[in-house]
């Protein structure tokens, strides 16, 4: 079996039980950058847009060459991380309006741990 795929299935049981309070940000969408207006405007490579929703925070992402260029909603700061099943990549802080900028993440699954005072809220896993 693929290691990365046995990587990923540890890391996601391994979270199941992290923190009770903690909001699961479901996928709603994953579009094409042709079918998607994009959080930024970014040369010709490939992009992929998601969003993620929840109760309390939404986040919507673009992914590209250069990097993945984010949204929080309701805007606010927030320290948002890349997470792998390697555990954390990278972390930033989202801005007073919510945007944050994280660098290219590797290939394979990916999810985004946000903090934003005492709340905490995860993305489902994804894969670049």
């Amino acid at each position: 079996m693929d290691e990365r795929l046995i990587r990923a299935a540890q890391a996601a049981f391994t979270w199941r039980t992290v923190d009770a309070d903690l909001e699961i940000l479901s996928l709603e969408t994953e579009l094409t950058a042709s079918d998607a207006a994009l959080v930024r405007d970014a040369g010709q490579g490939s992009r992929r847009v998601f969003a993620f929703h929840g109760e309390r925070l939404s986040v919507e992402i673009e992914i590209d060459d250069d990097g993945i260029a984010g949204q929080l909603t309701p805007p606010g700061p927030a320290r948002v991380t890349l997470v792998t099943p390697d555990g954390p990549q990278a972390a930033v802080d989202a801005d007073e309006v919510g945007y944050f900028s994280l660098p290219a993440p590797p290939s394979g699954p990916i999810r985004l741990d946000c903090q934003r005072g005492s709340e905490r809220f995860l993305t489902e896993w994804t894969t670049t």
